[in-house]
Order: structure tokens, then C-alpha cells, then sequence
């Protein structure tokens, strides 16, 4: 037996139904869309009378990206003025003391785990608290295998001001020893 033919009235309503599914749909890729974009662009393009579209090149902040390789250096564990006097010296001496942090990478070396995480998030906690250039920067502490005593700091660091992302020339990379 055969079942009965559709209504013509459920096929349209089917046919309703998806419409108004396919519009929605668009109607959230949109405001994903619009969602997504940075601030700057999700303002109104057109200016308004009597202001300027833009400051001149000249006054424009540069934007801020990230020097991709780290510089490495490398600290004996130890009190807090005798961390902060070593770390100074190597910033000083690779000539970025005045540069600003991107974000930290530390890894104290011990036998185990545990310690070697310890010591290397006690160093990050003595950076922050002593120079200023790397209080706002995202820090994490690591394990590495060997003798304790020892923490590597892998710096990434912002661009200059005026936008040069390039490896600072005084600076030793960790990933140049792989």
C-alpha cells in the first residue's frame, strides 16, 4: 500500500520553514563578522564634518608587534637582589634594558620537576618586581633536566617605537643552540 502524496500545503510550509533558517543563518555570520573586527573598524568610516579623517603619518602611534626569536639569558638561582643585579647586567649588556617585554619564558633547571618550576617561577617573580618594563608581561616558568642552580630566561620582546620588529643585535637566542 502506498503512503499518501504530501499536502501541498506541508510542502510549502517545509519550503517556509528553510527560508527563514537560510536567513537567520546569514543573519549570524554577520554579526559574527561584524563581532570580529577590531575596534577601530567597527566605528563609523565616514567622518564627521569638522574633525580630520586621520592624525598625519608622522603622529601616528606605531602599532606594537612582537620580535618573533627570544633573547636568552641566563641567571644563577639566589637571593633577589643578587637575581635582579645578574639579569640587569646581561639586559644591559645585549643593550635592551629599555626595551618592553612582550612575554617570558623561564626554565629552571633541576633534577625534577618540581623544584625546577619553583625556581623558575620564584625568578619571574623577581623580574616583575624589579624592572618595570617586564611587570606586564605574561610569564610562565618551566621545567628543564640538569643541575639545579640555573634558570634560563627566554625574552620576547615588543617592537621598538617606531614599529622595528627586527632581533635585537646584542642579543644571544636559545634557539640558536638547537
Amino acid at each position: 500500500m502506498r503512503g499518501r502524496p504530501p499536502q501541498p500545503a506541508a510542502v510549502g510550509r517545509t519550503v517556509l520553514l528553510a527560508g527563514w533558517l537560510f536567513a537567520d543563518l546569514l543573519l549570524l555570520l554577520l554579526v559574527i563578522a561584524l563581532g570580529s573586527l577590531p575596534r577601530e573598524q567597527r566605528t563609523d568610516a565616514t567622518p564627521k564634518p569638522g574633525t580630520p579623517s586621520s592624525p598625519p603619518p608622522s603622529t601616528q602611534p606605531a602599532e606594537r608587534g612582537l620580535v618573533l626569536k627570544p633573547c636568552s639569558f641566563t641567571v644563577r638561582t639566589g637571593g633577589a637582589g643578587s637575581v635582579r643585579k645578574q639579569f640587569g647586567t646581561q639586559l644591559r649588556g645585549a643593550g635592551v634594558a629599555n626595551r618592553t617585554a612582550g612575554f617570558v619564558l623561564s626554565f629552571g633547571t633541576a633534577p625534577d620537576p618540581g623544584p625546577g618550576q619553583e625556581a623558575a617561577d620564584k625568578v619571574n617573580s623577581m623580574i616583575t618586581g624589579g624592572f618595570s618594563h617586564f611587570r606586564h608581561a605574561p610569564k610562565r616558568g618551566y621545567w628543564k633536566g640538569g643541575p639545579s642552580g640555573k634558570v634560563r630566561i627566554d625574552v620576547f620582546f615588543l617592537a621598538t617605537a617606531d614599529g622595528d620588529t627586527s632581533f635585537p643585535k646584542g642579543c644571544h637566542s636559545s634557539d640558536d643552540d638547537s
